[in-house]
């Protein structure tokens, strides 16, 4: 195995947009609008080559997830210039809740920036794949302990706390899934070029709470922390909707309103664990992909009972903005319901589209002791460490957010069985994250034949 020689490669790209847009996640409502950024936004990219001549291209962006609808034209740029077959190149997201609302694709602010997202994670894989140089592989692992909690917050007085500087008594995080404190890391040396350290936790990484400012939040904070201390390319691939700890209790004055303090902490875990990496041994790469027939859960909603007054004003002829606005309506208005926007009207559209079961595209690839799943949605921890617990090779990463398919949350038994926000907003019926987790083991020991 260790004679398969290897090329890596880094490369980044900015993907900042020029001018206000509107804001990801927390219901994906339409009610922030950037008013500046703490950070860049980028897009950035691990190219791999073994002697063999295959090859694998791995871009994350900075945004909740990378949209279908932009990464059709990465993928037509990369595998055209670069002669990468499409089932090789992995576009991911960071699940930063400060970025780019690409969901909303109608609006103008969205359409002007369609340019620089394609451009930017197009530049990226291309500077990827032009550093290649001879690199070896060391995999590693710290356990973390009170990086798990930067989510949501049920406060004392049973108010909602959104991020970790406000609020008051003490912090107690909903049970809605167990929590993985496995900070995976994968460190690339390369003869000739820096090194690359790879990252990958599982998180919902927003630490500025409902800010009108852009940010990689603690992806990108992850980043710099490490490039300043150690010199070298950092990447960050997010897992699966981790950090739902009922364990974790965080009093007001164990607080920060610092978010880079996370990333140092972080950072910390990762320079203690660096001196135990072992070097892995590797093989060929190998890239398996299926797609997979999944249950359509039809009552994921509590709404679900006008589901049907809506698909069928949509298909009289309206828009979805005006669907969102008649399912807003028609689920009582209000500050926040349940359905309020583009986004939720078109889950409702598109589960109406696949009345028993939906397809799913499903990845994994591996390299003789590494390996990665490419989760097409959002998975419950308990889901991930099951596939890392059960996998055929030795360190398995999890790459979240990934493209095709649009985020959305697919719990595991347990979750379904709590309720909650996660459980509620599923299109997928009970068992689906089990069943892929099974799916996603086929394709690891397939990679591995």
């Amino acid at each position: 195995m260790s004679e398969t020689k290897f090329l890596a490669g880094f490369g980044m790209a900015n993907i900042t947009p020029e001018d206000s847009v509107p804001m990801a996640s927390y219901g994906d409502d339409l009610r922030r609008f950037s008013e500046g950024k703490f950070t860049e936004l980028e897009a950035r990219a691990l190219a791999i080559t073994d002697s063999e001549g295959q090859s694998i291209l791995m871009i994350t962006c900075d945004l909740s997830w990378c949209p279908a609808y932009l990464g059709v034209d990465v993928l037509k740029n990369l595998t055209g210039e670069l002669g990468i077959p499409e089932k090789n190149i992995i576009l991911s997201g960071a699940h930063s809740h400060a970025s780019v609302s690409a969901s909303h694709d109608h609006l103008p602010e969205i359409v002007r920036y369609h340019k620089k997202f394609i451009d930017g994670l197009t530049e990226a894989g291309r500077l990827a794949w032009a550093d290649r140089k001879p690199a070896k592989f060391y995999i590693g692992s710290a356990i973390t302990e009170r990086m798990n909690f930067v989510r949501r917050y049920i406060m004392d007085d049973g108010s909602l706390c959104g991020d970790n500087a406000y609020g008051t008594g003490t912090t107690v995080v909903a049970h809605e899934s167990q929590a993985d404190p496995e900070l995976q890391i994968l460190k690339i040396a390369r003869e000739g070029g820096k090194d690359i350290m790879l990252f990958n936790f599982q998180c919902h990484p927003h630490l500025e709470g409902k800010t009108k400012m852009l940010s990689a939040q603690l992806p990108g904070w992850t980043r710099m922390e490490a490039e300043a201390r150690w010199d070298v390319h950092a990447m960050y691939w997010n897992g699966g909707a981790g950090n739902l700890n009922s364990h974790s209790r965080i009093k007001p004055e164990t607080r920060t309103r610092d978010p880079q303090e996370w990333a140092r902490i972080m950072v910390d875990y990762a320079e203690n664990a660096l001196p135990h990496l072992q070097e892995a041994k590797v093989a060929p790469i190998r890239v398996e992909d299926t797609v997979y027939a999944a249950r359509v859960n039809h009552m994921y909603d509590p709404y679900l009972d006008k589901a049907t007054q809506i698909q069928q004003y949509f298909r009289d002829g309206h828009t979805a903005g005006e669907t969102a606005t008649f399912a807003h309506e028609l689920t009582g208005g209000g500050e926040m319901p349940r359905i309020n926007s583009y986004y939720h009207a078109n889950r409702i559209i598109a589960n109406s589209k696949a009345p028993q079961t939906k397809d799913v595209y499903l990845r994994a690839w591996s390299m003789g002791e590494i390996g990665a799943v490419v989760l097409p949605y959002e998975m419950f921890d308990t889901t991930c460490m099951y596939i890392k617990r059960n996998s055929p090779v030795r360190r398995t990463f999890i790459t979240g957010y990934s493209y095709p398919s649009y985020c959305g949350y697919i719990p595991s038994k347990m979750g379904f069985q709590n309720g909650g926000y996660e459980a509620d907003n599923c299109t997928f019926a009970p068992g689906t994250a089990e069943e892929l987790a099974d799916q996603f083991l086929q394709l690891l020991e397939k990679s591995r034949q």
